[in-house]
C-alpha cells in the first residue's frame, strides 16, 4: 500500500513539474498557446492527485486505523470489567438453580471478584433464593467466567457453591 501511495505522489509531482515547465516558459506566440494550456492541465491534474492523496490519507486511512484502535480499547475494557462479567453470568447461574422459585442477585458482586487473566474473571456473590416449598435461603457462589474475543460471547466455565 505504501508503494502505491509513493508512486501516486511521485507521478503527481512529475506532472506538476512537467506542466510547470511548459506553462511558465516565457513564450507568448500563438503557436505555443496549446502547449501552455497543456502545461496548465498537467499542473491541475498533478495537484488534484496530490490533494486526493492527502484527503484519502486523512479521512480514509487514518480513520480505519483509529477505528481499529477504538475496537482494541473496547475489547481491552471488556476484558477488565468485573461488573460486566458479573452481569453477563447471572442468567447462566440462575439456570443452575432449578429448585428455586425466585432468585435475587445483589447489585454488585463481592469485592473479592477480580479479573484473573486474559478476559477471565473470578466472580463471587451471594444470592437470595426463594425455595419452591417456601422459605428464603442465601447461597454464595464462586464462578469462573470467560469472554471469547472472537465471537464476543460470555461463557460460564465453572461454578462452585460455597455453602
Amino acid at each position: 500500500m505504501l508503494w502505491l501511495v509513493i508512486a501516486i505522489a511521485l507521478v503527481s509531482i512529475g506532472l506538476m513539474i512537467k506542466g510547470g515547465g511548459w506553462y511558465f516558459k516565457d513564450d507568448r506566440s500563438t503557436d505555443y498557446a496549446p502547449t501552455k494550456r497543456k502545461g496548465l492541465y498537467y499542473i491541475v491534474v498533478g495537484a488534484s492527485l496530490m490533494m486526493g492523496l492527502a484527503f484519502w490519507n486523512e479521512f480514509v486511512y487514518k480513520k480505519s486505523h483509529s477505528a481499529l484502535e477504538r475496537e482494541e480499547k473496547r475489547i481491552a475494557t471488556i476484558c477488565t470489567d468485573v461488573v460486566k462479567a458479573y452481569n453477563k453470568s447471572k442468567d447462566d447461574i440462575e439456570l443452575t438453580m432449578t429448585d428455586m422459585k425466585l432468585v435475587q442477585f445483589p447489585f454488585l458482586p463481592k469485592a473479592s471478584s477480580k479479573a484473573i487473566g486474559e478476559c477471565q474473571f473470578a466472580i463471587q456473590a451471594t444470592v437470595d433464593a426463594t425455595l419452591r416449598t417456601g422459605g428464603t435461603h442465601s447461597k454464595t457462589y464462586d464462578a469462573r467466567v470467560e469472554f471469547d474475543r472472537s465471537t464476543e460471547t460470555w461463557h460460564l466455565r465453572e461454578l462452585n457453591w460455597l455453602d
